[in-house]
């Protein structure tokens, strides 16, 4: 990214290019006012410069000839009382291309900077005007793909893990603190027994650090969505359940078998999680064509990256070696609902037959043709993710939060260990330090311009 100029006046479109029923062109820096001034007009004669902050203004757009571009509705935020805490307008226009491009166009003429992605986020952070880990929250809750990601954003949005990470800096603020006091004053009587007491603060920040990286995974499963694949012999109606559950004919529905010879993925929202649902090719013990042993092998790697497994048989016949074949497949230690399908015809498979092939798993008896048992099949996803991921509450949501608190948890227990073996109390305070420097570096209290770019070329320009 090229080096950003903080008073230039950047100016950038905010809503995604195309037509719709309005857009929007934000302008923000010192000269907002002077750029969208010769173009604005509005019914009152009052000049641009005097709108009051956090009104919105009717008008009308012309270019330099006077030819009308649009009427538009300006909305007005003074500095320091803005998003980027400077002076910041923002045009909203009618939904089109050509409007939307011919008003941006006008103030990049008359000496706006086209805004990099992610400026007017950075700009904001910048003025202090949010952390740098609400301003990764922005891009989540941009990207959020379901109501559970999207409550981990708005919180982490409001500060609450900003707050989290604030309070573990302080506890290993005050550890060191009460270890310089003692180094300092060594005859003065220590406010905390300096074993006992230190070793209890010490534990503390550990676990608090590790409740922190554990939750980590959890979330991961949140933003990025668990993978369910769907498993079973060929004709057992994976497809049939993969349509179903999407709502719609996604996938090649036949009763000749292997007509699915590679898996298919799409996505959508169970009991408020983002949900990956993965049809697979039929898995038989001896493949009889060349594509269905290359559909079989994706299969098979679709089990080891899935959460959880469907394994699905078909209730209208009995049980047999092809689906203890597929069974087999099955790691020991995946996640697994139990499917009976196909509820709409006489039940001709043996219950507890089916029962000791799976262990005592308790099944669902389905149908796709009438959707009976799909909500309860539905219902359990979300409970099994629901306890996969845990309690609501504040999560570390980046890669970058991670790797920074893994940082600061090894500088702890490089200062534990040395506490533990007596030596130095200046020893042990060398590696608090780091850690406390580590924990800064999370909400931005330090920071690098190369950190600021790559974390801000994900944004969208405009935002």
């Amino acid at each position: 990214m090229p080096k950003l100029e903080l008073e230039d006046t950047i100016a950038a479109i905010a809503t995604p290019l195309g037509e719709g029923g309005i857009s929007v062109i934000r302008l923000s820096g010192p000269g907002a006012f002077a750029c969208a001034r010769p173009f604005f007009t509005a019914p009152s004669p009052t000049s641009i410069e005097e709108f009051p902050a956090n009104t919105i203004h009717w008008g009308k757009i012309a270019d330099r000839e006077g030819r009308m571009v649009d009427q538009v509705l300006l909305s007005v935020f003074r500095a320091p009382h803005s998003y980027t805490g400077q002076d910041v307008l923002e045009v909203s226009c009618h939904g089109g291309l050509a409007v939307t491009k011919k008003i941006l166009g006008l103030f990049l003429a008359n000496g706006a900077r086209h805004a990099e992605p992610g400026e007017f986020t950075r700009r904001a952070f910048l003025s202090g005007k949010i952390d740098l880990t609400q301003a990764e929250a922005v891009l989540d809750l941009i990207h959020a793909k379901s109501d559970r990601s999207l409550d981990i954003a708005v919180r982490q949005l409001a500060g609450q893990l900003s707050r989290r990470f604030k309070a573990l800096k302080d506890l290993i603020l005050k550890l060191l603190a009460h270890l310089e006091v003692y180094v300092d004053f060594p005859e003065e009587e220590p406010e905390t027994d300096v074993n006992e007491g230190m070793r209890e603060r010490f534990s503390a920040i550990e676990a608090e650090m590790r409740s922190l990286l554990d939750g980590f995974g959890r979330n991961q499963l949140v933003r990025e969505g668990a993978l369910v694949t769907i498993l079973g012999k060929p004709n057992a109606g994976k497809s049939s359940l993969f349509n179903a559950l999407l709502d719609r004919d996604r996938a090649l529905v036949s009763d000749i078998p292997h007509t699915t010879r590679d898996h298919l993925e799409e996505s959508l929202e169970m009991g408020g999680f983002y949900v990956r649902i993965r049809d697979t090719a039929g898995l038989v013990p001896v493949p009889g064509h060349p594509l269905e042993r290359l559909g079989m092998e994706k299969t098979l790697q679709a089990i080891a990256e899935s959460h959880l497994v469907l394994f699905l048989v078909d209730g209208s016949v009995g049980l047999d070696d092809d689906d203890r074949h597929v069974f087999e497949k099955i790691p020991k230690e995946k996640a697994l609902l139990v499917l009976v399908n196909k509820a709409d015809l006489p039940m001709k498979l043996d219950a507890a037959g089916l029962a000791a092939l799976t262990g005592g798993t308790d099944s669902i008896r389905i149908s796709t043709r009438t959707r009976e048992g799909l909500k309860e099949l539905e219902r359990k996803i979300a409970a099994f993710l629901e306890k996969e991921t845990g309690e609501e509450g504040e999560q570390i949501t980046k890669l970058r939060h991670k790797d920074v608190l893994e940082k600061a948890r090894d500088a702890v227990r490089r200062a534990r260990e040395t506490f533990d073996r007596k030596e130095s109390f200046e020893l042990v305070s060398v590696d608090l330090r780091d850690a406390i420097e580590a924990m800064k570096e999370l909400t931005g209290e330090i920071y690098s311009e190369d950190i600021l770019d790559v974390l801000f070329s994900e944004f969208c320009i405009g935002k």
